[in-house]
């Protein structure tokens, strides 16, 4: 009897042990098996209201893109006695710990982070001069292979006067990453010669100076050209942007970008506004685009803002257009012209038009906006709304073989507003440029990137929004004075 109550509590005590050892392994495969599946697959959340600590959406694309890792070193030093030192430093770090976050791809390390300190590891710092040829100290190195960048601590910070107002960081980086990292920037050319917007141009309505400063931060070669000078488009023109002509091309330079469209597969970009003769209607009808002489009408309340400038909230899905859409993210423009399909075109298998943007239903496009007053709609002879107002068109040249091999392409706007320097910021104008831009050169890795930076903000609202807010906030003290006027009357009574 004490034999088998020993045996049964030596078996009791085995089977203990032996669960207490299971336990422990299946604790340990648990962690293990987490901490596997953390390092794979991760999510950051950011909390703050701003987004302090999120990189921009274009930053995240661009390091999303990248083939071959990118170093970053920082080399300016982190000095407790100079307040300076010390903030360049925290928002180095912060900012850099994102990139680093952002550049795990497969458990591969595509952005590796270096912070040093050149008087105390001085054989570093040796190394990292002979090895990038440094020109200066107290810089950001953004290196990729032989190739490399230097961003000084000044280019980190926005400055008005003497006093500092923003930080740059997410700027400047990212430039430095697309110059180590793209192939042959693309060179863009912005004609000149018939009045139009100009990139040296500061003036806010016509100027262009902050679209200039924003396309050479993303590696663009920016030129300009003079038709009536040059005998062709040049032969390294990537893209061609004609932005808001003020008089018409003569016939030979006309000629000239109707060639650079057809024999070399351009790629072109027109800003038109109504009430300007341009000369470029026998250009588009080779690309089954219309451009009336009309000055479009916007009667929608919804779609008219405070200002008087055009809500676009009408966007036909398209590779330009999804993000705008999927957001729900609006475009201001100035008074608009009709762009549209040729009908013509219809019948031309090689030709693609699309219409991208349109107005609202209680709009019209008036053919006698010059003459008549007051301006009425008139049947028959107006266009009735929605109207386009943007049209994009592809070509494609046929083969010996049959196949057909994708050719220029055209984009048509009928407002150039949106991308002068009072406009360019304004909810999604930006990004449909850039968006287009990219479209045009073939850019598809780059389309649908939100070109926003995080500390900017800017609410513009209809009409309509007006009076709906008027309205919401005017239900609570009418309530308020409805019940207060009511109480005071039974106060009176009793």
């Amino acid at each position: 009897m004490d034999n088998s109550r020993f045996n049964e509590f030596r078996h009791t005590r085995r089977f203990r042990a032996i669960n207490r050892a299971a336990q422990i392994l299946l604790g340990l495969s648990l962690i293990i098996a987490l901490n596997f599946l953390a390092s794979k697959h991760f999510h950051r959340i950011d909390l703050t209201q701003t987004g302090s600590y999120t990189l921009a959406p274009e930053t995240r694309a661009y390091i999303r893109e990248l083939q071959e890792p990118v170093k970053i070193i920082v080399t300016i030093p982190n000095n407790p006695e100079i307040p300076e030192s010390v903030q360049v430093h925290r928002h180095l770090q912060k900012l850099l710990r994102e990139y680093e976050a952002a550049g795990m791809k497969d458990g591969r390390r595509l952005v590796e982070i270096e912070f040093v300190d050149i008087y105390r590891q001085r054989s570093r710092a040796q190394e990292l001069a002979n090895l990038y040829k440094l020109t200066q100290e107290n810089v950001i190195i953004v290196a990729r292979g032989d190739r490399t960048q230097e961003i000084r601590a000044g280019q980190l910070y926005e400055r008005r006067g003497q006093e500092i107002v923003g930080f740059r960081g997410e700027k400047a980086i990212p430039s430095a990453i697309v110059d180590v990292t793209a192939g042959a920037a693309d060179k863009v050319y912005f004609v000149v010669g018939h009045g139009e917007m100009r990139l040296d141009d500061v003036d806010p309505l016509r100027g262009l100076s902050q679209l200039e400063s924003f396309l050479r931060e993303r590696n663009y070669l920016l030129a300009t050209l003079d038709l009536a000078v040059e005998p062709a488009v040049p032969s390294d023109a990537d893209l061609v942007i004609i932005p808001s002509p003020q008089a018409s091309f003569l016939a030979e330079e006309v000629e000239k970008l109707r060639r650079y469209m057809t024999e070399r597969n351009g790629r072109m970009i027109v800003l038109l506004d109504p009430g300007r003769r341009h000369g470029l209607e026998d250009l588009f009808f080779d690309w089954g685009i219309l451009t009336d002489d009309m000055a479009v009408m916007e009667m929608g309340a919804d779609y008219r803002s405070q200002s008087g400038d055009l809500i676009i909230r009408r966007f036909a899905e398209h590779p330009i257009t999804n993000l705008l859409i999927e957001y729900q993210i609006t475009a201001l423009f100035g008074q608009p012209r009709p762009v549209r399909t040729d009908p013509a075109a219809l019948a031309n298998e090689r030709i693609r038009v699309e219409q991208l943007l349109g107005t609202s239903e209680q709009s019209w496009a008036e053919r006698d906006y010059r003459t008549q007053d007051p301006i009425v709609f008139d049947q028959g002879r107006d266009l009735r709304g929605p109207v386009s107002i943007a049209a994009i068109s592809t070509r494609s040249v046929g083969s010996d073989l049959g196949i057909n091999i994708p050719g220029g392409r055209l984009a048509v706007f009928g407002n150039s507003d949106f991308i002068s320097n009072n406009l360019l910021r304004a909810f999604g104008n930006r990004t449909l440029f850039f968006n287009t831009m990219n479209w045009a050169l073939s850019r598809n890795s780059m389309l649908n990137i939100p070109t926003r930076p995080l500390e900017s903000y800017q609410i513009v609202m209809s009409e309509k929004d007006l009076n709906r807010i008027l309205i919401h906030f005017s239900i609570m003290p009418i309530a308020i004075a409805l019940f207060g006027t009511f109480i005071f009357i039974i106060r009176r009574r009793h």
